[in-house]
């Protein structure tokens, strides 16, 4: 409230001359108390100095004021003016200073009275006045708690609260609150509370963004940006205990009876060097110039994680295992994952086998699919394998043949053989960060590529002929748009093709020239895998189907979504790395591609040695498909940004920069 000399009235309107700021011209509705003493004073300055010792007077009266005790003897159902209070109530009701005392407590009060438009009174029920107990308890909780926060965040700036302090669970709770705000922005459930204290406004950018990880960060909640991107994509690292529990459980189950194979009969895998989760692996029991006896195991996860179970839901959630260049972050635990599952060297384990004949003109036939016990000889790298087949050892060399002439039976078929970039990045040190360049299309890697084709692509058949509900990788047919310098060898640019889908109508796969494809070879690291195999199982064993169509259509759209956030997310990390290693090389030399001229004025390049697009500035001049030469100036880690200068040659006596390969 505020309060004011009447100095006159003027057209219908009081001047009112406040005790600070200009005066004022208000209707007689907008004063909501009135009084004058026994003199009236000559000027404003008599008037305020007249109005202090009356509020003095007024203030002091207030304490005797009982409104406890007047709200138990008015009646709930009617309204009061101030005048009929004063007149019950006061011991000189006509005592104006008394009076504005009565009225300021009233005013004042949020609890025994409601306040009415025509300045009455109405006393509160027994059940409003609880209402209004525990919204001005909620108030008062939320005005301490804003005080709290500003303190934390004063000490937070001075230093005084830093990563070794010691923190209350209010403290705690508040961190995990910005954290979680970090993570989802005006998503999160905790963002209205939190903005209204911090005064953040509507929207969550990159100055809030910043604010939040510098406060993190002081106490030790430090996030890095390859793992806010992990967050930001709901990748979870830590298991519940009912999972850990429960797959501790499984971990001691006895494996079913099955037949076992013999154990001279070679059995190999081939995985990176890194590798623990190894689910698959493949034994070869004739070979010949001609034919080939094979048999390709997945390992069985099927017999132990059904629907219903902690696991089952546990991978349902995740959906899949995600692979950055920092982390593995498995879709069951590493108990299961790397261990009980895995195909380990010298471990029995149960396994679904696909036994097939391929012979030399690259046609794979399935003969069945069975239930059976292995045993590994060796978890082979990429490089041990390459080497067996240089050395043309044993049937490693027929074995290469064989899928080197099904890969062209399938380009035949219309496949598409893209050039592809892979890297190896070494980070143990952030600020040495190396990439070599990794080849995708080695001997071994082309073996490990048409086994998983064929498996997949015959575990799609069955289903698809049996209609047995499944979901389905499809991709429509693709159009060259540019004739490649390799016609065997395309680029991205060289073709216009869709995204592969997932759908629960068998389709054909026009990248891989697959008439029906399916996912069934990960089900350690891929729910999609997972559920495939429950149902082939079932189809093997002449049992009805696990699962149902719209089981299916559910599973297909979750995956597609969850899919898309975790791929965005390893783009997101890699890209990350990428800048690391590029702020290592500044002032070198990079060949690029212009992709595209950006209405925001930046270009959009392609950096041909780290198959890395970026947006920069100052390469207007060039037209789209240009290849030129760009020299890193600056580079941004947070946000990413990158400064280029830009020429259509290289520098006389300078030359691009060149990765090394790597000998993986």
């Amino acid at each position: 409230m505020e309060y004011g000399w009447i100095e006159a009235v003027h057209k219908n309107k009081f001047i009112v001359v406040p005790q600070k700021g200009k005066n004022q011209y208000l209707t007689s509705n907008r004063i909501a108390f009135s009084w004058r003493g026994e003199k009236l004073p000559d000027n404003a300055i008599q008037g305020h100095e007249l109005l202090k010792e009356h509020l003095k007077i007024a203030f002091n009266f207030i304490k005797k004021i009982e409104l406890d005790t007047i709200h138990s003897l008015l009646n709930e159902l009617r309204e009061y003016t101030i005048d009929e209070i004063a007149l019950d109530f006061l011991d000189e009701p006509k005592d104006l200073v008394c009076k504005l005392g009565l009225f300021v407590a009233l005013r004042e009060d949020l609890y025994w009275f409601k306040h009415n438009r025509n300045f009455t009174y109405t006393p509160r029920t027994v059940e409003e006045l609880e209402v209004v107990r525990i919204q001005l308890a909620k108030q008062k909780e939320r005005q301490e708690r804003t005080c709290s926060i500003k303190d934390w965040i004063t000490k937070l700036e001075s230093g005084e609260l830093n990563e070794k302090s010691y923190l209350t669970a209010g403290q705690k709770f508040w961190f995990d609150q910005l954290l979680e705000i970090l993570i989802k922005g005006t998503e999160s459930q905790h963002w209205k509370e939190i903005s209204y204290h911090l005064k953040l406004g509507e929207s969550f950018g990159y100055d809030e963004e910043k604010m939040l990880k510098k406060w993190l960060e002081k106490v030790g909640y430090s996030v890095s940006p390859s793992r806010l991107m992990l967050l930001r994509a709901d990748i979870q690292k830590k298991f519940n205990k009912e999972v850990l529990s429960e797959a501790k459980r499984v971990s001691n189950i006895p494996l079913p009876a099955a037949y076992s194979i013999p154990e001279k009969i070679p059995t190999f895998t081939i995985d990176d060097e890194k590798t623990q989760d190894y689910d698959d692996a493949f034994s070869v029991f004739e070979s010949s110039e001609d034919k080939l006896e094979i048999a390709i195991h997945i390992t069985d996860l099927s017999s132990f994680v059904t629907p219903g179970d902690k696991l089952f839901e546990e991978a349902e959630d995740r959906i899949s295992s995600v692979y950055t260049v920092e982390e593995s972050v498995p879709m069951l635990p590493e108990i299961l994952s790397n261990d009980t599952f895995s195909l380990k060297a010298g471990e029995e384990r149960n396994v679904l086998s696909y036994n097939f004949t391929i012979n030399q003109d690259g046609k794979w036939k399935l003969k069945n699919v069975v239930n059976q016990i292995i045993r590994v000889w060796e978890n082979l790298s990429y490089k041990q394998a390459d080497r067996l087949i240089h050395e043309d050892r044993e049937f490693w060399g027929i074995l290469y043949s064989f899928c080197k002439i099904a890969m062209e039976k399938r380009m035949e078929n219309g496949a598409l053989n893209m050039a592809r970039k892979e890297f190896k990045f070494e980070i143990s040190n952030s600020e040495k960060v190396s990439i070599l360049k990794l080849n995708r299309n080695s001997p071994s890697n082309r073996i490990v590529e048409e086994l998983a084709i064929a498996v997949n692509s015959e575990t799609g058949r069955l289903l698809k002929e049996a209609e047995y509900p499944g979901i389905y990788r499809t991709q429509p047919s693709y159009k060259i748009v540019k004739e490649a310098k390799d016609e065997n060898c395309y680029q991205p640019e060289n073709i216009r093709i869709e995204a592969a889908k997932l759908s629960t109508i068998a389709g054909i796969h026009a990248g891989l020239g697959c008439d029906v494809y399916m996912h069934a070879t990960s089900p350690i690291r891929r729910f999609a895998d997972l559920i495939a195999q429950h149902q082939l199982k079932n189809l093997i064993n002449n049992i009805q189907p696990v699962f149902s169509k719209e089981d299916m259509m559910k599973w297909a759209e979750e995956i597609t979504l969850r899919q898309r956030k975790y791929n965005r997310a390893k783009k997101n990390i890699l890209q990350y790395w990428k800048f690391k290693y590029l702020l290592l090389h500044i002032q070198e030399l990079f060949e690029a591609t212009v992709r595209k001229q950006l209405s925001n004025k930046n270009t959009e390049i392609l950096l041909l040695e780290l198959d890395c697009i970026v947006q920069v500035s100052g390469l207007r001049e060039y037209d789209e498909e240009d290849q030129i030469i760009v020299r890193i100036n600056e580079i941004s880690l947070d946000p990413l940004k990158l400064f280029v200068s830009g020429f259509k040659s290289c520098p006389e006596g300078e030359l691009p920069h060149s990765l090394v390969d790597s000998p993986y």
